[in-house]
């Protein structure tokens, strides 16, 4: 509802809207678009996603600094043109990209992808997209599987919560003010002042927590964000603050605040705990600028200010909703790496956005959709609009013209961005060592599984595959994973993982054959064809994995990068279990993803050295505990299915080479093995079983290999079991393989 009176006519909104326009706040939201889509695009700044936060710090001004003018003017607010103003601002152009990618994601994705992205696209619409992705234990940072083109929903359903909340609360506190006598508008504004750093307070104390805790939920909680909207929000409440400031004092914060925003590109990374604390540098840089500006000129601060800059802010929410579908799923139809999708991605994001803001953001946002105006009303608005036609006929060319010279500038920019040289390994493959084999190398010298290989790789057209490429995911792994929770800490295991290994044991009970697999979700992705291979033989099979707890003697992090504290205790279990049980074999594996997360923060060759090290410390330890100790290399990772195939390629185009990472690992593994002069040590070359001359296929046969990006099906873990017989059949070849 609106008091004192009713709605502006369309001459004094404009008036308005020139005294309050912010140059620099254009020019920050250019910035925060730019390293957003280069950090999605190239990988690079490390912390280019910190442009949601600066995002996040100029709607909290803004939006806020619009109610306080509000109930200034009107003595309340307006519930109803809030929202009607959120709608028009947003529904828009997000409901056309939503649309628009749902289509594209049935004409290029798998069914069971396509109707993965339609519920995205759902709760996209209804602003739920951050608690789909947080439930769906979605790692924004390091995600396995197939990503979905919608993800960067999740800002603009965070938004939109806070949103839901905070204009009530403000009403309400100045609907308190409003019965008290003592209460001015200072007072009544102060009051709301105070009740947001409350929030933001809040906000931030449960991010630190969260942050630690639980990262990937912190990452989209709104509960974890809120004081980044909040931060701005109170710099709207408290704008006579900044309006005494000396003017040669402005632009000296601004530049602060720029080098600020700078700096949190390539100090903040996927390895620092966020978003609290390390949100806080880009947070309250952002800030540190929109304050220098609040309520005076703010001068020399080119950067934000410039004709271009203040384009591309102007359209920087339609480039922000478009960028990412655009990656993803050109990404599906060219290879990822390559100039054409580079390119191709870059014209394809410049020309959509420009032409959804001038089609359809700008033309509803400024409409009257949705509006109740009376006929006096409507007659001043005609009248309005012609002024305006007469008055602006002769600028219609140059208005073209500056569209234009824009869409040129920004293309330009961001295909020079693209085909710019690039650090090959991204921050998921630390940079590969000197003495890293070659990716011939890991061609194997055992031919057993060979021809299934090449065959496989020979194949022009998508096999009937079983499990269909729709049913790939978690339900397609090793059953003894995902169905009798043989994996500590995973789904269907008890809580405590020395309790849950007790009773995973397979074949025959009674046997005094033994065998026991050791180690993690690599490890028990063996286990089908492990069972396949012994049971028949009368083995007891006892499993010991622990979720992200490799059998390498090495301190790792979970993958939400908070401490792994059952890890030590299980591998110490594990290892006087293996030593009382003296059995005939140990099978022992770990996911060489796991040297991406050691607690010591190593990386490339450091982290190699740590991981060669626990290697052979784990092989020392466990020497003479059994007759026979089979390390298993963890399988070479590559695309999962769901993510590479499409209704427009052919297996070729997913098949892959090791990648340099997994190559030095190996090295350093079998570096560390071949000092141990142990004749029970069989660490052998098992590379034929996933790849034939450097070059993996996605199935073979008619078994995809992966579930996901890294752990086996358990169709094709069971169909290793001639492998494996045949390799128990020869005696241990040592590390040399």
């Amino acid at each position: 509802m609106l008091a004192n009176g009713g709605m502006m006519t369309s001459v004094s909104i404009r008036a308005r809207s020139k005294v309050s326009f912010r140059p620099d706040i254009q020019g920050l939201r250019t910035i925060a678009v730019a390293v957003v889509i280069l950090d999605h695009l190239l990988g690079w700044p490390s912390g280019g996603f910190v442009g949601v936060d600066i995002f996040f710090v100029i709607s909290g001004f803004l939006i806020t600094g619009l109610l306080l003018r509000e109930h200034d003017r009107t003595g309340s607010i307006s519930f109803t043109d809030f929202y009607r103003r959120r709608i028009k601002r947003i529904l828009p152009a997000a409901t056309l990209v939503l649309v628009v990618t749902t289509i594209a994601a049935w004409l290029i994705f798998p069914t069971g992808r396509f109707v993965s992205t339609l519920w995205d696209a759902v709760c996209s619409f209804l602003f739920a997209g951050n608690w789909r992705f947080a439930s769906a234990g979605v790692d924004y940072f390091q995600a396995d599987g197939p990503v979905s083109p919608l993800q960067h929903y999740w800002s603009l359903a965070t938004e939109e919560q806070f949103y839901f909340v905070w204009p009530w609360l403000m009403l309400l506190i100045f609907a308190i003010g409003a019965r008290s006598s003592r209460w001015g508008v200072s007072a009544a504004r102060r009051n709301v002042g105070i009740a947001m750093l409350i929030i933001t307070a809040a906000s931030f104390v449960w991010a630190l927590w969260d942050s630690i805790h639980n990262p990937t939920w912190a990452y989209f909680s709104t509960f974890s964000r809120t004081w980044e909207l909040g931060v701005g929000a109170l710099i709207a409440v408290f704008s006579a603050a900044p309006q005494r400031l000396p003017s040669w004092l402005r632009p000296i914060l601004g530049w602060v605040g720029i080098a600020g925003i700078g700096a949190s590109l390539f100090l903040v990374s996927d390895e620092v705990t966020f978003p609290a604390p390390w949100a806080a540098l880009p947070v309250l840089s952002t800030a540190l600028v929109i304050f220098a500006g609040t309520g005076g000129e703010q001068r020399f601060m080119w950067p934000l200010t410039n004709p271009t800059a203040i384009y591309i802010g102007n359209v920087s929410f339609s480039l922000y909703l478009w960028h990412f579908p655009v990656i993803i799923l050109l990404g599906a139809l060219l290879p990822p790496e390559g100039t054409e999708f580079y390119v191709g991605a870059a014209i394809l994001i410049a020309l959509l956005s420009i032409a959804s803001y001038h089609l359809v953001e700008d033309p509803i946002r400024k409409s009257r959709w949705l509006e109740k105006l009376t006929r006096a009303q409507r007659d001043e608005i005609r009248r309005g609009k012609r002024r305006e036609r007469s008055s602006t006929q002769g600028s219609t060319s140059k208005h073209a013209l500056a569209g234009l010279t824009a869409l040129a500038v920004i293309t330009s920019i961001l295909v020079v961005m693209a085909l710019s040289p690039r650090t090959p390994e991204t921050s998921s493959s630390p940079v590969r060592s000197e003495e890293s084999p070659p990716v011939s190398e890991i061609s194997s010298h055992d031919p057993v599984n060979s021809t299934a290989v090449s065959d496989a790789l020979a194949v022009t057209a998508w096999p009937e595959l079983t499990p269909s490429i729709d049913a790939l995911g978690p339900d397609s792994k090793a059953p003894e994973w995902v169905e009798d929770g043989c994996l500590g800490e995973e789904r269907n295991s008890l809580s405590d993982p020395i309790a849950n290994a007790k009773r995973c044991s397979y074949g025959d009970s009674n046997s005094d054959k033994i065998a026991v697999l050791y180690g993690d979700s690599v490890a028990i992705s063996y286990l089908p064809g492990i069972r396949a291979a012994l049971e028949p033989d009368g083995y007891r099979i006892d499993v010991f994995t622990l979720q992200q707890c490799p059998a390498i003697q090495v301190e790792v992090l979970l993958g939400d990068k908070s401490t792994h504290d059952a890890c030590d205790p299980f591998r110490n279990w594990a290892v006087e279990e293996i030593r009382s049980l003296h059995p005939a074999i140990v099978f022992m594996s770990s996911a060489h993803t796991s040297s991406l997360r050691l607690a010591s923060g190593a990386s490339g060759a450091d982290a190699a050295s740590e991981w060669g090290a626990g290697q052979s410390e784990t092989l020392a330890t466990l020497a003479g505990s059994s007759d026979r100790l089979v390390v298993l290399d963890s399988p070479p990772t590559n695309k999962s299915l769901t993510e590479c195939a499409t209704r427009f390629n052919s297996p070729k185009d997913c098949a892959s080479k090791p990648d340099a990472w997994y190559l030095t690992l190996k090295s350093a593994s079998r570096a560390a093995a071949s000092k141990l002069a142990d004749p029970s040590i069989d660490y052998p070359d098992i590379s034929s079983w996933f790849c034939n001359d450097g070059l993996c296929p996605s199935f073979v046969g008619t078994s995809p290999v992966l579930a996901d990006g890294s752990h086996l099906t358990g169709a094709f873990s069971k169909s290793l079991a001639p492998q494996i017989s045949a390799l128990l059949q020869q005696p241990p070849v040592g590390a040399g393989g």
